[in-house]
């Protein structure tokens, strides 16, 4: 799995325009990276586009950290799967 916490990263920081070793996976995207809801739902299409996954938009307000966006993709991951 920790193939997909890099692959996550690595699409997070080309979204955000950031360096992917200065993402640290508990910080908060949105204050301490200037993630606005525009690059949360971008985020979430990047995830559809790379694993099919329809993320409701309703799960970015349990997005806060690279964790966060993590887990739910491996939960939408397993529901797909199961």
């Amino acid at each position: 799995m920790a193939e997909i916490e890099q692959e996550i990263r690595s699409m997070v920081a080309k979204i955000i325009k950031r360096d992917e070793k200065s993402i640290e996976p508990g910080a908060n995207i949105f204050t301490e990276y200037g993630v606005d809801s525009l690059l949360g739902v971008e985020i979430l299409a990047g995830l559809d586009k790379k694993y099919g996954l329809d993320v409701p938009e309703q799960k970015l307000r349990e997005i806060k950290t690279l964790n966060d966006i993590v887990r739910i993709t491996k939960e939408q991951m397993s529901k797909k799967a199961g």
